[in-house]
């Protein structure tokens, strides 16, 4: 029994030594690999760790990014919200302006059609005031000059107070323009040195001034009739002063011979000839250049002033 018991317990011993030994291998091979794991886990752990501090560095970076979004996503809402307004304001601008730009039209439109009826209350106004001076100057001319116009084949100036001795006695002259050029188709009482005149017309176009030179033209001529007569006046009776004595002489001898008688006559047809004679120098002078001038300067008129 005991040899039975120690043989089982030789082989049993060994066997379960190397069980022992090949669990005590294994089991060292565990450790081996739990060490080895635990490293692994360990390292892992440590990579871990700096995963999730690179987590949390990136969650703080998304949690920048989303407050950086989240805020340009505010100003961009705040943007959009200013664009509506500032669209919603430019449309109502627009519709302002537009009623304004209608307003306008309609003001304007009332403004011309006022501006209008304004120049033509104005021109009506000013043709008014001009026809009521130009018939009150019409009026004066008349009145104080006696000046009127006709009209015909030509245009017809007349005047009168010209002669102080005769106001109504009428002066004229008749002009006619055609084709751009004046013709003096009558005067009277007929006057010199109009072709001059006329001449200078068509040059200047000055047809007042024309009608003014001829009305001191006639007024000219009047005054040296005026002196012409007075002259021709003071000649005669000069002569007779002169021939008083002769006459006087003559009658205080009537009753005396024929030869007697002729010579009575004679001094008297001598003096009618002088006057005759005193009259033509009177009247050439009057009508030569500078003949008021020689008539003003006369010894004689200077001695009736």
């Amino acid at each position: 029994m005991e040899s039975s018991v120690s043989s089982i317990c030789d082989t049993e011993i060994p066997l379960q030594q190397r069980k022992i030994d090949a669990f005590a291998a294994s089991f060292s091979k565990f450790l081996q690999s739990i060490h080895s794991t635990a490293n692994q886990t360990a390292q892992l752990q440590g990579q871990l760790e700096e995963a999730k501090g690179k987590l949390r560095e990136a969650e703080d970076d998304l949690v920048k990014a989303i407050a950086v979004k989240t805020r340009k996503e505010a100003k961009r809402m705040a943007l959009s919200d200013a664009i509506a307004s500032a669209k919603a304001r430019v449309e109502g601008l627009k519709v302002s302006i537009q009623q304004q730009q209608t307003k306008k039209k309609d003001f304007a439109e009332f403004l011309a059609q006022q501006s209008l009826a304004l120049a033509a209350s104005e021109g009506r106004s000013n043709e008014s005031i001009e026809q009521d001076e130009t018939q009150e100057a019409i009026s004066w001319y008349n009145r104080v000059l006696g000046f009127h116009v006709e009209g015909g084949h030509g245009v017809k100036f007349t005047f009168k107070n010209i002669n102080v001795n005769n106001p109504n006695e009428e002066y004229s002259f008749t002009i006619r323009h055609e084709n751009n050029t004046y013709t003096l188709l009558s005067c009277e009482p007929s006057l010199g040195n109009t072709e001059q005149l006329v001449h200078e017309l068509n040059k200047t176009n000055g047809l007042f001034k024309f009608v003014r030179v001829m009305r001191k033209k006639f007024q000219e001529a009047v005054t040296q009739e005026i002196l012409f007569q007075t002259t021709v006046e003071h000649e005669e009776s000069v002569l007779m002063s002169t021939s008083a004595p002769v006459l006087s002489m003559s009658s205080a001898r009537s009753d005396t011979t024929a030869e007697g008688n002729d010579d009575r006559v004679e001094p008297v047809k001598s003096n009618t000839h002088i006057k005759k004679h005193i009259q033509r120098r009177v009247k050439s002078g009057i009508l030569s250049p500078g003949s008021a001038s020689s008539v003003r300067q006369s010894p004689r008129l200077k001695a009736m002033k």
